[in-house]
């Protein structure tokens, strides 16, 4: 990425300037929030420091690239501000790898700067820059990691490849939806290595890919779906809707085929996909009932992003966009599934690392529509 050259550009460091100064201003306000979820990674980076096995044992590795970073301050014996300020120094450089992304393939500075601006400002995204909470460095981590990917498919180096390959680590250890992403790239390959007559490369990978699938399916990861979730038809997470007193224990270790007999046998097919879609509203709808009022319609107005997304999905970019509209509607396909079998979480942690998919597949059909509405007038 050429930092240099873009940072010449005066829109970008006004907008650096603006960011920065607003970032500085909440951080000296509020400070990072260090409790709740905070105290898993606190715990970890603790126990990295002192060599000793993470908590929740397996799960405990897909945390394994945030921990690292908070036991790095931990280890410097400074306050855990700095992990907020590099979460908004990471973020920044997020946004910038969204509008290269955007600028390489949709070939319009006007639309990338737009929508560089749209990830500055998109509140699901950046408040988590002041929680010692994964979901901030993971989302930054995910926009970087398209970016690498991009060039390494433009300029197919070892170098460009070696890069993405050190980055889809940190994504994938740094939260347990990093899963998604790496499922998303490898379709991507395939169809990558396919376009370009790598046939047997690309049976190839598919069969490993089918392979990997089989196995992982049999992992401790799909304990990840919560059978006791599932009974209670949970939307957001340890609210019940229905068998209140049945006990919830988070990591139950108890699987898939435990989830779908429980899908099958007492809660029914009709209530697993009711439960289902209404998982879906809250997750892309964002709405809360407790929330105020003001809070709720600061988030319902991101759902402007909507409708350009479903034209995002439908129009046909030239070039290298191909790819990245592929990466985004197959992640976002794959987080809709996911959300049928898991639930959501009471603040919107967890559509954060959707949201750079749903901005890019917005971008491509803002611009579509922009083209039309030009040679119309």
């Amino acid at each position: 990425m050429d930092f240099g050259k873009l940072f010449l550009e005066k829109k970008i460091i006004i907008a650096a300037a603006v960011y920065f100064f607003i970032s500085g201003i909440l951080l000296y306000k509020y400070g990072i929030q260090l409790s709740g979820e905070a105290e898993k990674y606190i715990d970890n980076a603790n126990r990295i420091l002192h060599q000793q096995e993470l908590r929740n044992g397996f799960f405990g590795i897909f945390y394994f690239s945030y921990s690292l970073i908070v036991s790095f301050f931990i280890r410097l014996s400074v306050d855990l501000v700095f992990v907020a300020i590099v979460q908004i120094v990471v973020s920044f450089i997020a946004a910038i790898s969204l509008y290269k992304i955007l600028l390489h393939t949709l070939e319009n500075k006007t639309v990338s700067f737009l929508f560089f601006c749209a990830y500055l400002l998109c509140y699901p995204i950046q408040k988590w820059n002041y929680f010692l909470y994964s979901e901030s460095i993971h989302t930054s981590f995910l926009v970087i990691g398209i970016y690498l990917l991009l060039r390494a498919l433009q300029l197919k180096k070892i170098t460009q490849w070696m890069a993405f390959g050190l980055m889809a680590l940190a994504i994938i250890f740094s939260r347990p939806v990093g899963i998604i992403f790496l499922f998303s790239f490898v379709l991507v390959l395939i169809a990558w290595l396919y376009r370009n007559d790598k046939r047997k490369g690309a049976i190839g990978l598919s069969i490993l890919g089918l392979a990997a699938v089989i196995g992982i399916m049999n992992t401790p990861i799909t304990s990840f779906i919560n059978p006791d979730s599932l009974k209670r038809m949970e939307i957001i997470c340890q609210l019940p809707e229905s068998n209140a007193n049945i006990n919830y224990q988070e990591f139950n270790k108890a699987g898939l085929y435990k989830a779908y007999l429980v899908i099958k046998n007492e809660i029914g097919m009709g209530n697993f996909f009711m439960t289902g879609f209404k998982k879906l509203g809250s997750f892309f709808g964002m709405y809360r009932g407790y929330y105020s009022w003001q809070n709720n319609l600061l988030l319902l107005l991101h759902c402007i992003f909507y409708p350009f997304v479903i034209l995002g999905i439908f129009s046909k970019q030239k070039g290298q966009f191909y790819y990245i509209r592929l990466l985004s509607i197959l992640y976002l396909l794959f987080t809709t599934m996911v959300i049928f079998f898991t639930c959501d979480d009471w603040a919107n942690r967890f559509i954060s690392p959707a949201f750079p998919f749903i901005l890019i597949l917005a971008a491509s059909g803002f611009l579509n529509m922009y083209k039309k509405l030009s040679k119309s007038g």
